[in-house]
């Protein structure tokens, strides 16, 4: 075992009860190889990053393992790209217009089958509010589906993109 020998004579279940839910290889011979985790990216010592400034404009920074790179990283403000800042910016504008159209946050006794939420449709990338039991844009809710949708409505485009992106390439 890849582990520092610590997994040596040990069956699996020992070995993941032991050491949690990393993810491993079993080799054809019995050896078990802890695999790396995959983290956010971050930037080595020099590369170009991208981040939301404090006045809400997306700017180019150099990662030197400041405090302030670190902070940004902490924070989820490192993106490797300009149009990965953007759309994160666009996504905290959406959030906070849904707040502003009267969105609700946290479960207030509710279950999710009670409330609107919005959510974007897979299969044609648009917005649509619904009484829905799943994952949603933010986990703000409405009281009625016309809130949701003037929520949606007061959005722009880009934000809209922002909140139906699903992870494919541009």
């Amino acid at each position: 075992c890849e582990d520092g020998g610590r997994g040596a004579g040990m069956t699996l279940n020992e070995y993941i009860a032991e050491n949690g839910n990393k993810p491993i290889e079993i080799r054809e011979d019995g050896t078990i190889r802890i695999l790396e985790e995959k983290g956010p990216w971050k930037p080595e010592y020099g590369e170009r990053y991208y981040a939301i400034s404090d006045d809400g404009k997306r700017r180019a920074y150099q990662w030197s393992h400041e405090n302030a790179d670190k902070f940004r990283l902490w924070m989820g403000n490192v993106f490797q790209t300009e149009t990965e800042a953007k759309r994160a910016l666009n996504r905290l504008r959406a959030r906070k217009k849904f707040l502003d159209a009267g969105g609700h946050e946290g479960m207030d006794g509710y279950r999710f089958g009670d409330r609107y939420h919005a959510y974007p449709q897979r299969c044609d990338k648009t917005l649509i509010v619904a009484k829905e039991g799943s994952v949603t844009a933010f986990d703000i809710w409405f009281e009625t589906e016309a809130d949701g949708r003037r929520a949606i409505e007061s959005l722009t485009d880009d934000e809209k993109a922002a909140l139906c992106w699903m992870g494919e390439n541009e």
